[in-house]
């Protein structure tokens, strides 16, 4: 698959669920949560089972040339990468302010239930902190090379499906006509795309920008991913929730990451 028809793939993804829009057919909780969880669980996996390793695997080698030939060894180097992923942490904390939690499903009670209809939901600060969560995610998403992480974009697709699902309820809860969620949900579409090309394009060339920048990806995305598997009614693990996290699992180990 090429970069494009990865960025299209993204995109439609979420432009898909679109349909539910003009119907106005509600979400079932269950559906919202169990979807939410698998996501969540493909995520954390996929951080630890391929992120992590990709950002840590090259310093840990330069770490250990450095201490073959000097003898003292400074810990802040070799702490650097975890640095990064603690920022990214702090940063998904501040997005959720505007967010609140939509990225690990904390207002699908809210949304999905049949009560809030007519409820007038604030959509500008929402719609603006999940696309800068968006854009930031999508920038490691891909080299100069056009080379794809498959790890970070399946679970990254699978993070947007109840994303998008509470942000259609919201559209229908606020009384928005069709053209005007599709327009909404465009924007939030494309902005993963946009991440990567802004960091193939202006950040591909500049020395050792691109650590970081996984750093902080994978500090968002274990906050989300932990949030979703240790927070909110997420705590109350049925046996199917069980096993759709082992099923996630092991999928994240079977989906191939990146050449690197």
């Amino acid at each position: 698959m090429t970069l494009i028809y990865c960025y299209l793939f993204i995109i439609m993804g979420i432009m898909i669920w679109g349909v539910i829009i003009p119907s106005k057919k509600k979400i079932s909780p269950n559906v919202m949560q169990l979807t939410t969880t698998f996501g969540g669980a493909f995520l954390f996996a996929v951080c630890f089972l391929q992120l992590l390793p990709h950002l840590f695997e090259p310093h840990i080698h330069n770490h250990t040339e450095l201490c073959n030939h000097h003898s003292h060894c400074d810990i802040n180097t070799f702490l650097k990468p975890g640095i990064w992923v603690l920022v990214g942490f702090l940063i998904q904390l501040f997005l959720e302010t505007l967010t609140r939690g939509i990225e690990h499903g904390h207002n699908h009670a809210d949304c999905c239930n049949h009560s809030a209809k007519g409820h007038v939901h604030p959509i500008v600060g929402l719609l603006l902190g999940l696309s800068l969560h968006s854009f930031l995610e999508g920038m490691p998403l891909a080299y100069g090379d056009g080379e794809i992480h498959w790890g970070l974009l399946y679970g990254i697709i699978l993070h947007n499906i109840p994303i998008t699902l509470i942000l259609i309820t919201l559209f229908i809860n606020n009384n928005y006509s069709t053209l005007k969620s599709l327009l909404l949900l465009g924007i939030f579409a494309v902005m993963t795309p946009l991440g990567s090309v802004f960091n193939n394009v202006f950040l591909v060339n500049i020395t050792n920008i691109q650590q970081p920048i996984m750093g902080v990806v994978v500090g968002i995305l274990l906050h989300v991913s932990v949030s979703i598997l240790f927070d909110h009614d997420n705590n109350n693990y049925s046996r199917w929730k069980f096993l759709l996290i082992i099923l996630a699992f092991v999928l994240a180990y079977i989906v191939p990451g990146c050449q690197h």
